[in-house]
């Protein structure tokens, strides 16, 4: 009976030994004065990246929506967004009267009437419209 006794606390004497050596304690390290300005700049950089990709997601440019339609002087384009006519100039061989279309390029700075947009490229075609009167 000593004999298991004694066989028993061995085997628990060296499973505790083990646990003891296996695991270590938890140590509580202070972050020095390199560690933190290191993670000021992870935070800055994070968050200049989300701020770029959100501009870039929602920031469309220089386009327009809407629907083009043939006018007095050529080709025009009713605009879904502001709902104003612009007398399209520049590449506007791809464009025809009818389609809803989204067109990249520049609006002009002169007052013309109608607006002026200067078509640098079709982005898409969305198939027909309504076509109204092009007399905005």
């Amino acid at each position: 009976m000593k004999a298991r006794i004694l066989r028993f606390l061995c085997k628990t004497a060296v499973c505790a030994l083990l646990l003891v050596i296996v695991t270590k304690p938890a140590e509580a390290s202070i972050p020095t004065t390199n560690d933190i300005v290191w993670i000021g700049i992870a935070i800055g950089v994070i968050g200049a990246g989300i701020g770029i990709g959100i501009y870039f997601a929602v920031h469309h440019g220089h386009s327009l929506n809407g629907c083009a339609v043939s006018g007095p002087n050529g080709i025009q384009l009713q605009s879904k967004g502001d709902g104003r006519t612009y007398a399209l100039v520049g590449d506007v061989a791809a464009i025809k009267p009818g389609e809803r279309v989204r067109l990249s390029g520049k609006k002009a700075k002169n007052a013309s009437v109608p607006p002026q947009f200067f078509v640098e490229k079709l982005n898409g075609s969305y198939g027909s419209c309504e076509v109204q009167s092009a007399a905005r």
